[in-house]
């Protein structure tokens, strides 16, 4: 069954799915599934923009945007090891809408509204609350920490996601971050490019323009995520100057295969995206069934090695619980060292030896 799409990006907005019987009206849903997304949105937010509902395949429960969209009853199995705010971020913070957890950058929440709710969202806590939304009192008092803190070289503007404001206010935003000359850049995470692709307009590309040196971080698991209605969106920003990049999340049964994975790095490359960073899925409440071992990513990314080009692969991330950095991982291809010998594995296997000065 095709799912018609509401057009423009303040309608998609507007005609997002939040309830249960918004959702039984478009997807064949059991009676007993009715029950689970009930209990589930009852702790955990659900929206769901019409574009994004539209990649859902019908009677496929396995469909990767389904999994990714779609509350599902095992978000309500709480493990020992996970916790509320797993990357420390309100620990970190140092006051309302910033964590500054590295020297040189720090994080700013101008809101945490999004197009649409992963259910592999580490910030589940406090994505979709209205009240989290910074006043422009609190913008002014987040601007003023950062006017202060010299050694912060660059904002990255996350949430929530930071494009769902309206034009004016991400402009006048970025003007003011833009005025404080000891930032080097700006960068901005978001998932709209996958969720609300229309909400990449003329209007907005050039109000992004006008911030540049601007780096985009998008979020593409999938690749049916990769539509031609998110290549146009990139091509926008691309040929606007800015380049773009993409940090994805380790997924359970969604790309935790060879065939996916390769598909997915490929289908971004071609587009111009660049893979920046594959996450290994963090440690939120009700998110176990997504998450695999460490050694699979690993392995995943050792299977690629060699194989597809360098350009195409990300870096293997941990953030580590806490809010103590993110750490990179990865297969070791150094075997042993022997005075000035070291002994290398290669892509395929071999074994060699290179010899130091």
């Amino acid at each position: 069954m095709k799912i018609r799409v509401v057009e423009g990006w303040q309608k998609q907005l507007a005609n997002r799915i939040t309830t249960v019987e918004q959702l039984a009206r478009k997807i064949k849903l059991t009676e007993k599934e009715k029950q689970e997304i009930k209990k589930v949105t009852g702790k955990f937010r659900m929206g769901i923009s019409p574009y994004y509902l539209g990649l859902i395949v019908q009677n496929d429960p396995d469909c990767p945007i389904r999994k990714q969209a779609i509350p599902s009853i095992n978000e309500l199995t709480v493990r020992k090891e996970e916790l509320i705010d797993p990357l420390g971020d309100e620990k970190r913070s140092p006051i309302k809408g910033i964590t500054h957890r590295y020297p040189d950058r720090l994080l700013l929440y101008p809101t945490y509204q999004c197009a649409s709710y992963c259910r592999h969202c580490f910030r589940r806590r406090i994505v979709g609350r209205a009240d989290k939304t910074l006043t422009p009192k609190e913008t002014a008092e987040a601007i003023d920490y950062i006017k202060k803190h010299g050694e912060v070289k660059e904002v990255i503007l996350t949430g929530g996601d930071p494009l769902v404001l309206q034009d004016k206010e991400i402009a006048d935003l970025l003007g003011k971050l833009k005025k404080i000359k000891h930032l080097r850049w700006l960068r901005i995470h978001t998932r709209v490019f996958v969720t609300l692709p229309c909400r990449i307009t003329p209007k907005l590309v050039k109000i992004l323009k006008s911030a540049k040196p601007l780096y985009i971080v998008t979020h593409v698991n999938h690749p049916k995520e990769i539509t031609p209605q998110f290549k146009r969106a990139v091509s926008r920003v691309l040929n606007a100057g800015i380049p773009v990049l993409n940090q994805g999340v380790l997924l359970r049964g969604i790309n935790d295969d060879v065939k996916t994975m390769k598909e997915l790095l490929y289908g971004l490359s071609e587009s111009g995206v660049k893979p920046y960073y594959l996450h290994q899925c963090d440690l939120a409440q009700g998110i176990s069934h997504f998450r695999t071992s460490v050694r699979t990513g690993i392995n995943l990314l050792r299977q690629l090695r060699g194989f597809i080009s360098g350009m195409a692969i990300p870096v293997y991330m941990i953030d580590s619980p806490g809010g103590f950095g993110k750490v990179p991982v990865g297969y070791n291809y150094i075997k042993s060292y022997r005075g000035k010998v070291i002994r290398l594995e290669t892509f395929r296997g071999k074994v060699i030896d290179y010899t130091e000065p």
